[in-house]
């Protein structure tokens, strides 16, 4: 059994390069299965995060075991969700803020989440694949219910 500081280190050791994108993703789902086990499982929350960041463009399947894993954590992965966004958006990351904007939620909740979104349009960081899934999620966010 791993524990999650051993995780953790796995997750900081991954090279996409040695794998394929299903076995990557085959590698996520085994290290996730061993993070469920761990009762200190939230501390690989924010490794998560940083590894998304680090490959933003690799495929973590859809939405993925890390996905999975991270909102099993229901409340507690919303302020390093938002950190992360912070320092690098990524598509999956605006995808799962997406989602959390589509969640039920009050009206304040929801106002804060869109403007975000629109926020990271100007971030210093954004590639043009991540700015492009920005865009079609404000687009939703501004105009739900109308087809694009």
């Amino acid at each position: 059994m791993m524990t999650t500081d051993e995780i953790i280190q796995a997750l900081q050791a991954f090279q996409p390069a040695e794998r394929s994108d299903d076995d990557n993703v085959s590698y996520f789902y085994d290290l996730m299965e061993a993070l469920k086990q761990n009762a200190d499982k939230e501390k690989a929350i924010e490794p998560i995060f940083r590894l998304i960041e680090k490959y933003p463009h690799i495929d973590y399947g859809s939405p993925g075991p890390l996905v999975h894993t991270l909102e099993s954590f229901h409340e507690y992965y919303h302020d390093a969700l938002i950190a992360s966004l912070d320092r690098r958006p990524t598509p999956l990351t605006v995808w799962m803020l997406n989602r959390l904007t589509n969640a039920d939620q009050d009206y304040l909740e929801h106002k804060m989440l869109t403007e975000k979104m629109h926020a990271l349009l100007q971030h210093p960081e954004l590639d043009e694949l991540t700015k492009g899934a920005i865009e079609d999620f404000t687009e939703f966010q501004d105009h739900p219910g109308e087809d694009a």
